[in-house]
């Protein structure tokens, strides 16, 4: 693949992301939901720079049908709403604590901010942490 089409395919834009329906309605805890995940559009990419991050500039609600299971009493299909994302840009991180405030203490003494960071998992068209579970089956034995 050539670099132009790498580079276009990296820039922060909206990508279809699969997206847990448990995570977007967390309130719901007493229903299985089929299928546990479903496919929007949502800000993903790189922006060349730590201090930013893609962002949506613009968002519009979408319905989908999904089937909504409540073990043992029904089952029938639902509509819900989600929010997509339409466009995105790279903007300024939000801060969420004052930078005094960021500098946490490890039991040893040492501060986190110098240890290295872990790798944020990123969900892809391919599948979200439940769908790609219950794609593949693992062998305990």
């Amino acid at each position: 693949m050539a670099f132009q089409e790498v580079w276009a395919k990296s820039v922060c834009r909206p990508m279809e992301q699969l997206v847990d329906v448990e995570q977007e309605y967390p309130g719901e805890v007493e229903f299985i939901y089929m299928p546990a995940c479903v496919p929007l559009s949502r800000c993903s990419g790189c922006c060349g720079d730590e201090n930013l991050e893609c962002q949506a500039t613009l968002e519009r609600n979408i319905t989908l049908q999904v089937m909504r299971i409540h073990p043992m009493i029904s089952m029938h299909h639902v509509e819900l709403t989600f929010v997509e994302h339409q466009s995105c840009e790279c903007r300024a991180r939000q801060k969420l604590l004052n930078d005094k405030s960021l500098l946490f203490f490890h039991s040893s003494g040492e501060s986190i901010r110098n240890r290295p960071r872990r790798r944020k998992h990123k969900k892809t068209a391919n599948g979200c942490g439940k769908c790609q579970f219950s794609q593949n089956k693992i062998n305990l034995h």
